[in-house]
């Protein structure tokens, strides 16, 4: 009988050798955030509360479930990385506050970071978190990954990058210096079979750099692998989307403009067009704490399982179970091997 996607899946997880996962190398750069989750019920009471305290010139709003944990994408998608097991490499910058932080969050789950700077200034989100509405609206203080160029790479980054299996450019939309910066990182990787990844977030901040940066970097043919989410896709492939059908007209008309394989997540599914298209459902899960930080779990499983050889169903599954673990732990703690194989036990 042929077996599900669940299970072969399940099949080709129980098949990795373990012992040889830290033999692979993911350099992600350039950012780290401290991330300030606030709980809020909906925009509407929080607003009303919100402006009552206004209007009598200040005062509290107890009650505020709230809590601090690592944020930006290259952090939380080496976080992500190293808690399957692969040897993951930070590059950023920050500063002396951020870097305990940093060896808190991810130095004790074997990040190496050895190449963060610490010459810069702390970058801070809070992020309201709507549950009503699943929305989240992050407030933003960039700090040093708001200029993080080529030039403050040293030798040993050099050295990190081109011994490295995969190499990730991250958070375009939030560096004045991005588009140089991944330009110039795909240059210098050397490493035969070693395959590139870029997600640029959120571009709306930057519409009018987007022409520049396909030019330079989505079209670049170093390039192997473009993340994006559904609101990020409406940007590049300049389609207005609408429906199912929508989404994968846009994603045909983008990969037509570039060589790199389009790996797409949104709530409902995930799509890898690199010819045909491959489409999975997401998993539906019984409780979703957080909303932010689902792209970097996802993008940190599709990277393992890009290294791993997985079909590309396989793939994509072993993503969206990831995503999906992430969001529905009480911790924002993403998850191991096992945490996985125990999400497609519930599946199948």
């Amino acid at each position: 009988m042929e077996l599900s996607l669940p299970q072969r899946l399940e099949r080709t997880i129980q098949a990795l050798d373990r012992r040889t996962i830290a033999k692979y190398h993911v350099v992600m750069l350039p950012d780290f955030f401290v991330d300030h989750f606030v709980s809020l019920p909906s925009a509407e009471a929080t607003w009303t509360t919100v402006r009552a305290l206004v209007a009598q010139g200040g005062g509290n709003m107890p009650g505020v479930p709230q809590q601090i944990c690592q944020g930006g994408n290259a952090a939380n998608t080496a976080l992500a990385l190293a808690r399957l097991g692969i040897s993951s490499h930070l590059i950023c910058r920050t500063n002396p506050l951020g870097m305990h932080l940093l060896q808190f969050f991810l130095g004790r789950h074997q990040v190496d970071l050895s190449g963060v700077k610490t010459t810069g200034t702390l970058a801070l989100t809070t992020a309201l978190e709507f549950h009503e509405s699943q929305a989240n609206v992050m407030l933003g203080d960039p700090g040093s990954v708001a200029d993080f160029s080529f030039e403050q790479l040293d030798s040993q980054d050099f050295e990190r990058i081109t011994s490295s299996d995969i190499i990730g450019v991250v958070n375009w939309n939030l560096n004045r210096y991005g588009t140089e910066l991944a330009e110039k990182v795909l240059k210098i990787v050397r490493k035969e079979g070693a395959k590139t990844f870029f997600d640029s977030g959120d571009p709306s901040p930057r519409v009018k750099d987007i022409p520049d940066l396909v030019a330079r970097v989505l079209r670049n043919p170093t390039l192997d692998i473009f993340g994006l989410n559904e609101n990020e896709l409406r940007y590049y492939s300049d389609i207005p989307v609408t429906s199912h059908e929508d989404l994968i007209g846009a994603l045909e008309h983008l990969k037509k403009q570039i060589r790199a394989r389009i790996d797409l997540h949104t709530s409902r599914f995930s799509c890898s067009m690199d010819g045909a298209p491959t489409l999975v459902p997401t998993i539906s899960v019984p409780r979703i704490y957080r909303s932010t930080g689902a792209g970097d779990a996802w993008n940190a499983a599709n990277l393992f399982a890009e290294l791993f050889g997985f079909g590309d169903d396989e793939r994509l599954l072993f993503a969206n179970i990831a995503a999906g673990a992430y969001i529905s732990m009480p911790e924002p703690i993403h998850p191991t091997i096992d945490t996985i194989l125990n999400f497609i036990k519930k599946i199948i």
